[in-house]
């Protein structure tokens, strides 16, 4: 997996540039910006987390991570403020943060918040990358692999299958055969395996996606 980063965006200089040594200091990869916009334009969905200042000018934090969001990059975010208050922080968390602290922040909270975060971005890009790999074997699949598949999910037996499909069950057997070899599967048991895994990230994908529009 890619090395992680500690993207820090906030516009005030000598903040900025203190949380970035501290954290390089600390042995994690950190990278510093000053507006939402900057950050935006150089960001490409790299692997990592996000220490996210609020009150900014243009963009504001909560602003930069809800068009990150409907870009679909996701990126766990700490949000931090000098100008905390209760509407201001239920805000950061509905967008789905990791935490929201209060300037001048504790140290070793935030390192067990940037931990946090960083595991979670692991757990997300192992995901992904699952979900690609399964996605790019499904889209080889042809229409009469995907009735296939869809009475094999169904339990039917080679002799139900081929009474719903007037075939005979060695046209049948040919067709599992042909479906598993594209799918590169040996057992009936790898078959459901893959194809529940690929339904189950499609749903937490589309899951994620349905949530997006609400935040804003």
């Amino acid at each position: 997996m890619p090395t992680q980063t500690i993207f820090v965006v906030d516009d005030d200089r000598d903040f900025r540039d203190s949380l970035v040594a501290l954290l390089s200091t600390l042995g994690w990869k950190a990278q510093g910006f000053s507006s939402a916009e900057e950050f935006i334009e150089f960001y490409a969905a790299q692997p990592g987390c996000l220490i996210l200042d609020i009150q900014m000018d243009g963009l504001n934090g909560i602003e930069l991570y809800e068009q990150l969001l409907t870009q679909g990059k996701r990126l766990p975010v700490i949000f931090v403020t000098a100008h905390a208050d209760i509407n201001t922080a239920v805000s950061a968390m509905r967008t789905g943060a990791i935490d929201f602290l209060e300037k001048p922040f504790d140290r070793k909270a935030l390192t067990r918040q940037i931990e946090r975060a960083l595991e979670i971005d692991e757990q997300w890009q192992r995901s992904e990358e699952r979900f690609q790999q399964l996605n790019e074997s499904v889209k080889e699949l042809n229409p009469k692999d995907w009735e296939t598949l869809e009475l094999i999910i169904e339990g039917e037996t080679n002799k139900s299958m081929a009474a719903k499909l007037h075939l005979t069950e060695r046209a049948v057997e040919l067709r599992r055969q042909r479906l598993m070899k594209r799918l590169n599967v040996r057992s009936l048991a790898e078959l459901l395996e893959l194809t529940v895994a690929h339904r189950v990230l499609a749903e937490v994908r589309a899951i994620n996606q349905s949530q997006w529009p609400r935040l804003k």
